[in-house]
C-alpha cells in the first residue's frame, strides 16, 4: 500500500495539485492537434495508454509486491468506463459538433454526486448540488449552443457523447468511493494498460470497419524520432502524472468536487486557444468561464464546509 507521506497531507495542496491537472488537461487537446499530424486518433491513444502504462511499470516497481485482488476489483471496472468514455466520445464526433460534445461531457457533474450516494451513501450537500449544475450551465454557454430546438435535438451523436459524459462520471466515482487506500500509480498502471489494450483492439477495428464505403478511421503510424519522443514525454506528463495526481487527490477531496472543477479544463483550452490566435474571444467564453470558476468555487466552499462539520 502507498504511504501516507506520499500523498497530499492537507486540502489545500490537493486542490493547488487539482489545478496544475486541469491546466495540463487544458491544454491537452490542443497538442493532441499536432499528434494526429503523425497518428490516426485510435493510434495516438492506443500510444499514449502503453507509454503512459510502461512508465507507472518502472515507477511503482518496488511496490508490485503490493498488488492485490483490490486494485483489479476497482481499476478494471473504472478504467473500463474511461475507456468506453473515450471510444463513445471518438465514434459521437463523428455525428455531432464539438459544441454539443463539450457540453454533454461534462454531465459526469451532475452524475458523480448521485452515484456517490448510491455507493457510499454520501448524501450530496446543497452547495454540491447547485455547483453541479452551475457547472453544467457553465458548460452549455461556453460551447455556445443556442436554445433553439435544432440545436438542442438529440439525435445518434448527442446519445453517444451524453453516455460518454456519464461514463466519466461512473469512472470518476469509482475512484472517489473505493481507492483511496490503494497506491495511486499502481491504480492508474492498470487502468492505462487497459486503455493501451482495448485502444489497440478499437484501433484495429476501425480500420477495417466501414460506414457508406469509407473506412471509418484509417489506421496511420509515423515512424521518427521526433513523433516517437514527443508522444512518449506526452503521455509521461498527461496520463501517467497528471491521472496519478488526479487519483491522489480524490483521496482529499470529495469525487463530487473533482467532477465539478475538471471541466474548467475546457476554459483553460478556451483561453489558450485564443492567445495563440486559434480562435476568439467572446461572450459565450466570458459567461461560460466565469459560471465554471463559480461552480468550482462554490462546490470547494461545500467540500470545506463539510470538512469542518466531520471535524467537530
Amino acid at each position: 500500500m502507498i504511504k501516507e507521506s506520499d500523498t497530499f497531507k492537507s486540502n489545500s495542496s490537493a486542490y493547488t495539485a487539482l489545478m496544475f491537472v486541469v491546466f495540463i488537461w487544458g491544454i491537452t487537446a490542443l497538442i493532441y492537434v499536432h499528434l494526429y499530424e503523425f497518428f490516426s486518433p485510435g493510434m495516438c491513444s492506443a500510444l499514449v495508454g502503453l507509454f503512459s502504462a510502461l512508465a507507472l511499470l518502472f515507477i511503482s516497481a518496488k511496490e508490485l509486491k503490493s498488488l492485490n485482488k483490490a486494485y483489479f476489483l476497482i481499476a478494471i471496472p473504472s478504467g473500463l468506463f474511461q475507456v468506453a468514455a473515450n471510444l463513445l466520445q471518438k465514434i459521437g464526433l463523428q455525428y455531432t459538433t464539438p459544441a454539443r460534445y463539450a457540453f454533454l461531457e461534462n454531465l459526469s457533474c451532475i452524475v458523480v454526486p448521485v452515484l456517490m450516494f448510491f455507493f457510499v451513501k454520501k448524501k450530496p450537500s446543497f452547495l454540491k448540488i447547485s455547483a453541479g449544475f452551475i457547472c453544467l450551465a457553465g458548460a452549455f454557454v461556453l460551447s455556445g449552443i443556442s436554445l433553439d430546438s435544432s440545436a438542442i435535438a438529440f439525435g445518434k451523436g448527442e446519445i453517444l457523447c451524453a453516455l460518454s459524459g456519464i461514463f466519466y462520471g461512473f469512472s470518476i466515482a469509482i475512484t472517489g468511493a473505493f481507492a483511496g487506500k490503494l497506491s495511486a500509480a499502481l491504480y492508474v498502471m492498470i487502468q492505462m494498460w487497459i486503455s493501451a489494450i482495448v485502444s489497440f483492439g478499437s484501433a484495429i477495428v476501425f480500420n477495417n470497419l466501414t460506414v457508406n464505403g469509407a473506412v471509418i478511421e484509417p489506421m496511420r503510424f509515423t515512424w521518427g524520432v521526433y513523433p516517437i519522443v514527443f508522444i512518449i514525454i506526452f503521455a509521461i506528463i498527461t496520463n501517467a502524472l497528471c491521472w496519478t495526481v488526479r487519483t491522489n487527490a480524490l483521496k482529499k477531496i470529495d469525487a463530487s468536487v473533482v467532477a465539478v472543477i475538471l471541466p474548467f479544463s475546457a476554459v483553460i483550452t478556451a483561453v489558450v486557444s485564443v492567445i495563440i490566435g486559434t480562435d476568439k474571444i467572446t461572450l459565450n467564453l466570458v459567461l461560460g468561464g466565469i459560471l465554471c470558476l463559480a461552480a468550482a468555487i462554490l462546490s470547494g466552499i461545500g467540500d470545506s464546509l463539510e470538512g469542518k462539520k466531520r471535524s467537530k
